[in-house]
């Protein structure tokens, strides 16, 4: 799965003429109110103004100004050194690389758009769990999540063939060391409930527990509820919440200090519901298909690899709010249900006006594909700056909107018909 840096995308607008030229120091100025550069600025060809009132940002450097941004003076072409204004902290070093912007447009407006860009433009179809159970998948990290006597940590895109985003792997330091989801208040007592979690075994014994919160036991589970092997299969359990209880959790660890295992995303839900709340999407327009698992792989059933996923028809989807239920003709089964939420990705940066929060940025890194990301950053950084020149803003913002277009298609989302009793409904999408 790709991975690619804020740096990356940001530098990506140089293919839209947003970025002059990139550059790396060649050796000290003598001073920290320039940048010394004979390879690139040491020419006849330009001239002391070619760079005037330009931002210059001080990227991915092994040097000591990592992260500065200063405003362009002027140029000694005769020397190679770049006069800035504020200072740098220090007299940049031959480490120092650095790009200069198109007059007027600020770095740090940049950064913000490529955030902008990954969370509000760039997005995928993602299968995630229906489940009871906060964070059932691991999404983005193990917010939900409590280790006790072991730890645990995420696996990203580590799931077989990423059908999942995600999973967790468990690793004791004790005695029935566990992972615990946040405590769930969705079920009634005298409710049925059904549960099924994938499991790879790296030591000991796995196993799954439902613990009653309010009384300080177990519940007694039907199926089963623990594995030994490596290799991907799933535990399968069901059971009744007891007459006196109002709170569950779902522990996944086991009894041996010396236990480790990899859980995948987590099933849980009430046996027989014909609505359920979805944890995630604010609006249903972000809901695409829902599907059953079937002949998915457990301890006494299937192998791994031999699961079928069917959609299911008569789904209707309710906003309520913030808040989208999925309302089922038929009453759901004892199988493993996803739906597929349209997913954006993640901000790169928390900060944008420091030197430190920049190089924070600039390291972090995406799945987005890099195309997908620049295109869409170079619409936003297009859009912000057109009524300064129109002209090439607008240029601008049509090259961009065409390869955003060309790459939506390619990485985003495909629209998708949704079946709701006898009449079809397009899911939007966003335009762009």
């Amino acid at each position: 799965m790709a991975s690619n840096t804020g740096q990356a995308i940001r530098q990506e607008l140089q293919r839209y003429g947003l970025i002059r030229l990139i550059g790396q120091a060649t050796a000290g100025a003598g001073g920290a109110n320039r940048l010394r550069d004979v390879t690139r600025l040491l020419s006849g060809g330009l001239a002391a103004t070619s760079f005037e009132d330009c931002y210059l940002r001080v990227y991915g450097s092994a040097g000591n100004v990592d992260g500065e941004v200063v405003k362009v003076d002027y140029l000694d072409m005769d020397a190679g050194d770049l006069y800035v204004t504020p200072s740098f902290s220090a007299a940049p070093d031959s480490s120092t690389t650095y790009e200069i912007w198109r007059r007027g447009i600020f770095p740090d407006d940049v950064d913000r758009l490529r955030d902008e860009a990954l969370t509000s433009i760039c997005s995928r179809w993602q299968l995630l769990p229906i489940s009871h159970v906060t964070n059932a998948a691991y999404f983005i990290d193990l917010t939900g999540w409590t280790a006790t006597s072991a730890t645990q940590a995420r696996q990203g895109g580590t799931f077989p063939t990423e059908v999942w985003p995600a999973s967790t792997l468990v690793t004791n330091s004790g005695v029935d060391g566990r992972s615990a989801s946040t405590s769930i208040y969705a079920l009634q007592p005298t409710d049925g409930f059904w549960l099924y979690v994938p499991v790879s075994v790296r030591a000991q014994t796995a196993s799954v527990i439902v613990r009653d919160v309010t009384n300080s036991v177990n519940i007694t589970l039907n199926g089963t509820s623990t594995a030994t092997r490596r290799g991907w299969t799933g535990l399968q359990v069901s059971g009744t919440i007891p007459a006196t209880c109002d709170e569950v959790q779902v522990w996944l660890g086991g009894a041996s200090a010396t236990m480790i295992a990899e859980f995948g995303p987590v099933f849980f839900q009430t046996q027989g519901a014909r609505r359920v709340q979805l944890e995630r999407p604010e609006s249903r327009d972000f809901v695409g298909s829902i599907y059953r698992l079937t002949q998915y792989a457990s301890e006494t059933g299937d192998k791994w690899g031999e699961e079928y996923m069917e959609e299911v028809k008569g789904v209707r989807r309710r906003q309520v709010n913030d808040v989208v239920n999925l309302m089922f003709d038929e009453r759901i089964l004892d199988d493993p249900y996803l739906y597929e939420e349209r997913v954006f990705y993640e901000a790169l940066s928390t900060t944008y006006l420091t030197a430190a929060g920049r190089v924070v940025g600039d390291a972090a890194t995406t799945d987005c594909p890099l195309d997908y990301a620049g295109a869409a950053t170079a619409k936003l950084v297009a859009e912000r700056y057109l009524t300064d020149d129109p002209q090439f803003y607008g240029t601008v913002l049509a090259k961009a909107q065409e390869r955003l277009a060309k790459y939506e298609r390619r990485f985003g989302p495909e629209p998708k018909a949704i079946q709701e009793r006898d009449r079809v409904i397009w899911v939007p999408q966003l335009k762009v």
